[in-house]
């Protein structure tokens, strides 16, 4: 009789303690992620519109738009040795143009936010721009609802994967007469960044992380000071042309990630 009440209770621990990592129908146990995106411009936070920043050689700037696209974001974690990943969406459209107050500039802009398996995560996973393979579709394969049925670029067979629009003061007078839009796509622009470090998620738990892309150090490279010259071009809607180059190829190095 004692040995038949031991193995019970054994068999109830052994219950109990595999609950954590599982749900009440018995497949693996969940909790929600909060994915926002959030901006700023060197410490301070990006706001459109009303907001004035210095930027190099005396010139100033007044945001309108900053959006983007983010491909193949993904939790990262290892099983028996091998790197796997969750993925949590394929494609998503982050716009700030209703970013008006800091306020609104703190709370951020909502990525993804979903179920997602308990689990130990060693990083994140993010594509910046469209990737290739999507790359190759166009917006009429998507309903009208889906974040690739529009910013389309028939000329370039691409998406427009990043969009800075603002107006300048090139000669400090106070005016900010210099319309900027830069608008960038191709497949040469796309890049990836992986977050590395614990995120590690609990059964009821909620988590947010939040991605910050800062404007500042898009527009200026932070290894040796180069930096955009509003004055040599205020458009760019191009694959190649060197204002897109100069700015795609900073922005994995202005993309950082925090747990709040």
């Amino acid at each position: 009789m004692k040995q038949t009440l031991f193995l019970l209770a054994l068999a109830v621990a052994l219950i109990t303690a595999g609950c954590g990592n599982s749900d009440d129908n018995g497949g693996p146990a969940t909790t929600e992620l909060t994915l926002l995106a959030t901006g700023t411009y060197g410490d301070d936070p990006l706001v459109m519109f009303e907001r004035t920043y210095n930027y190099e050689d005396g010139m100033q700037l007044q945001m309108q738009l900053l959006q983007t696209y983010l491909s193949d974001i993904a939790l990262v974690y290892e099983e028996d040795g091998t790197e796997k990943e969750e993925l949590l969406t394929n494609i998503a459209l982050v716009s700030f143009a209703d970013v008006y107050t800091d306020a609104d500039a703190t709370a951020g802009v909502e990525v993804v936010k979903m179920e997602v398996p308990v689990r130990n995560y060693t990083g994140l996973k993010i594509g910046l721009g469209v990737s290739p393979e999507l790359n190759a579709t166009i917006p009429p394969d998507y309903d009208l609802t889906h974040p690739l049925s529009q910013n389309y670029w028939e000329d370039a067979s691409s998406y427009i994967f990043f969009k800075i629009e603002g107006n300048a003061d090139l000669d400090a007078d106070g005016e900010f007469q210099e319309k900027l839009t830069y608008h960038i796509g191709g497949n040469n622009n796309y890049s990836s960044v992986q977050f590395t470090g614990a995120i590690d998620l609990e059964k009821g738990t909620p988590q947010t992380l939040a991605l910050n892309f800062d404007l500042q150090e898009i527009l200026i490279r932070q290894q040796d000071g180069a930096f955009w010259d509003f004055r040599e071009a205020q458009f760019a809607h191009s694959t190649t042309s060197p204002a897109a180059v100069f700015m795609a190829e900073n922005i994995p190095a202005a993309v950082s990630l925090e747990t709040r």
